[in-house]
């Protein structure tokens, strides 16, 4: 009987309806197994404490490789508490009608999961894995960046804040330009998109073969443009350390980041989002910066009053790194959190909060817009 309930506690029963569990008239979970002897009845409260351990452990994982992955600990907790428990969504349970005459009915009852801001302990958790993680990297890999910044002069922030914001509102629009390149690549290799005879071309395609297709497309690309293969970090690296790109080469390096990220989104290739989308802001950011450089220097507006001086490229592109992350996942803390403890420069936080926040807002503007829509068609 206690290897039963060890059984049933490390693989939860599975259920007859997808919304979730089977509950009682009396509120209690229950569940017939064959395999196992007798009958075996979960509270609701266990249900929940079940839900929230799960969700919590979720949550520590993923502060835990943040922190790990760009030695910034404090961004991981923020990742988990802005992200992870946003996208987490509440748990729909049906309930066993209590007579034969209620058969057809089914009840619901919504679990909620209240955030783990509302439990002290929960944020303890989230904090300790988060240090652990980074301590243990440190130790393993040394204290390096994953982004190697370097040491960059932020010459007017208050007076370039407009120009943040404008690079904030591009972001936003890049994030959903590649948002939208994503969903559209899956509905090609799903064979509902495109004209007809590539719609029976890969309707009939088996679905193994769509990451060949996937990695192919990426190979070819990659062939003419390597920088946008795996995260890209060289290439964001040489900008943040004031390398000179020509801004054709960022735009194209941008276009063709979004079109193989979202190839191997679509066909199922391994892959995130997370490291993309900092190479797509940073080559957005850049490009901004030689674009209003261009503008000035034309004009000659630095020369006006004498005080107003662009800032050097560095500032630009992790501004607009931490925009179009902000946009991608929605979390403006996260992204400016991220991209300050990478820096360790507190003059640049005022434009990554600002331009971070716009471009989060573009992104969720532009998005229920198109959402809107298509349903709409």
């Amino acid at each position: 009987m206690a290897m039963s309930r060890v059984v049933m506690w490390l693989w939860p029963p599975e259920t007859t309806n997808v919304n979730g569990v089977i509950i009682d008239e009396n509120g209690d979970i229950v569940d017939d197994d064959d395999d196992i002897d007798g009958s075996y009845t979960y509270s609701k409260e266990n249900v929940e404490a079940r839900v929230r351990r799960n969700r919590l452990l979720l949550s520590c994982g993923a502060a835990a490789g943040v922190s790990a992955g760009f030695n910034a600990p404090l961004a991981g907790v923020f990742f988990a508490l802005e992200v992870v428990q946003a996208a987490l969504p509440s748990l729909t349970v049906s309930t066993v009608p209590s007579t034969p005459a209620l058969a057809s009915s089914t009840n619901l009852i919504e679990l909620r999961q209240e955030s783990l801001f509302a439990e002290p302990s929960s944020i303890t958790a989230i904090l300790i894995a988060s240090v652990v993680s980074g301590l243990v990297a440190r130790i393993l890999l040394g204290n390096y960046l994953a982004l190697a910044v370097t040491t960059y002069e932020i010459k007017t922030p208050l007076l370039e804040l407009p120009l943040y914001l404008m690079l904030g509102a591009l972001s936003g629009l890049v994030a959903v330009a590649f948002s939208q390149s994503a969903k559209l690549t899956k509905r090609v290799f799903d064979g509902e998109c495109g004209p007809a005879p590539v719609k029976t071309a890969f309707g009939s395609l088996p679905r193994s073969a769509r990451p060949v297709i996937g990695a192919l497309t990426c190979g070819i690309v990659g062939s003419f443009y390597p920088q946008v293969l795996f995260f890209g970090y060289d290439t964001l690296n040489g900008l943040l350390g004031n390398n000179s790109i020509p801004t054709i080469t960022l735009l194209i390096l941008l276009a063709a980041k979004i079109f193989t990220t979202a190839v191997a989104a679509g066909s199922g290739l391994v892959g995130g989002t997370f490291a993309p989308s900092l190479f797509l802001g940073g080559m957005c950011g850049a490009s901004f910066h030689n674009i209003v450089q261009f503008l000035f220097t034309s004009f000659d507006v630095t020369a006006v009053g004498g005080f107003w001086a662009l800032s050097d490229v560095p500032a630009y592109a992790m501004v607009g790194a931490a925009s179009t992350l902000a946009a991608l996942f929605g979390a403006p803390l996260t992204a400016s959190l991220l991209l300050f403890e990478l820096t360790r420069n507190y003059d640049i936080l005022i434009p990554l909060l600002a331009s971070a926040g716009v471009g989060s807002l573009v992104s969720d503007i532009v998005e229920s817009k198109i959402e809107n829509r298509n349903h709409e068609k």
